[in-house]
C-alpha cells in the first residue's frame, strides 16, 4: 500500500470514528456556557436546581457560573452576582434567613479546591453571611452572601446524600 493510500485510509477511519462520536453524543444535553469545565452536561440547569431545590430568582443575575457532578453524592455549585433586593428574595424563596457572619477564611474551610480554582471568596476583606436548609431530605444547601451594600455575591454548595 502506497503512503498516499494509507493516509487517506487513516483519514477515512479518522472520520467515522468523529461522525460516531458526534452522533453517540447528539441530543445527550445540553452544553451550557455558564457551566464551569467538568460540569455534568447530561441535565439542564433547570433539571439539576429542580434535583437539589434551588429556586432563581428572575431578577437579573449577573456572572451566574455553575457546576454540578453526578458521582456517589451529586453535587452543586451555583454563584451568581446581584442587587440586595434580588438576593434577598433569593434567601427567602430558598427558605434562608439568618445565618451566621463568617469570615473569607471560614467560607473556603472545607472546601474542595474548585472554588479557589474557580476564584470564589476572591475578596479578602469581605466577610460573608452563611445560612443552611435542607430542602428535602438527603439534600442540604449551604449558602454564603456577601455583607455588603448594593451589589451581592452568593455562593451555593449543595449536596445530595
Amino acid at each position: 500500500m502506497t503512503r498516499r493510500r494509507r493516509l487517506v485510509a487513516v483519514g477515512t477511519v479518522l472520520a467515522v470514528l468523529a461522525a460516531a462520536f458526534g452522533v453517540a453524543l447528539w441530543g445527550k444535553g445540553p452544553f451550557d456556557e455558564r457551566t464551569y469545565p467538568s460540569s455534568r452536561w447530561d441535565k439542564s440547569m433547570g433539571d439539576i436546581f429542580d434535583q437539589f431545590r434551588v429556586h432563581v430568582p428572575d431578577c437579573a443575575l449577573a456572572d451566574l457560573r455553575y457546576w454540578s457532578g453526578d458521582y456517589i453524592d451529586d453535587n452543586l455549585y451555583l454563584t451568581f452576582e446581584s442587587d440586595a433586593a434580588c438576593v434577598d428574595g433569593f434567601l427567602g424563596g430558598n427558605g434562608l434567613s439568618g445565618g451566621t457572619t463568617v469570615s473569607r477564611e471560614d467560607a473556603l474551610r472545607f472546601r474542595d479546591d474548585r472554588c479557589a480554582d474557580w476564584g470564589w471568596y476572591e475578596d479578602d476583606t469581605a466577610s460573608y453571611q452563611r445560612m443552611r436548609t435542607r430542602p428535602v431530605v438527603g439534600t442540604e444547601l449551604t449558602v454564603e452572601v456577601t455583607n455588603s451594600e448594593g451589589r451581592r455575591r452568593v455562593y451555593v454548595r449543595g449536596v445530595e446524600f
